[in-house]
């Protein structure tokens, strides 16, 4: 809802507001909160793999935030993203990055999904079960 991923309808802003660093953020247009989402605040689903897109590899997904967000070269963003997987605890981050979502267990998924939205840094994160799919080692 913060963030307006919800479809409409069936959901339906009728009053109130959400603010955030000054803004209300039901008022935005979506161009604006496109620059919101994942820059300022990201989201951690909690079923990596209805967020993960199958036909692209998952270390393409994490540095795409990355080139769309900020503006860093297809290199940076790749080398950004590798360390960010290896952050998060992805064992062979290289490996893991040329993979696609279905390669990878539910808990990797995840680790994939917590990545991309630490990737860029956001002031705000908000995660919905974000350790459901992790080993118990973490």
């Amino acid at each position: 809802s913060v963030l307006r991923l919800n479809p409409s309808p069936p959901c339906v802003y009728t009053s109130g507001e959400i603010r955030f660093d000054g803004r209300d953020l039901l008022r935005l247009s979506e161009k604006e909160l496109g620059r919101v989402r994942g820059r300022d605040i990201a989201m951690v689903f909690q079923d990596p793999m209805t967020c993960l897109d199958p036909l692209q590899r998952v270390g393409a997904q994490v540095a795409e935030v990355l080139r769309h967000h900020t503006g860093m070269s297809r290199a940076e963003a790749k080398e950004a993203a590798l360390a960010a997987l290896d952050e998060v605890g992805i064992p062979d981050p290289a490996l893991r990055y040329r993979q696609y979502p279905h390669e990878l267990s539910g808990g990797l998924r995840q680790r994939v999904m917590i990545a991309t939205a630490l990737v860029a840094r956001p002031r705000v994160l908000i995660a919905d079960e974000p350790t459901t799919a992790l080993d118990v080692t973490v």
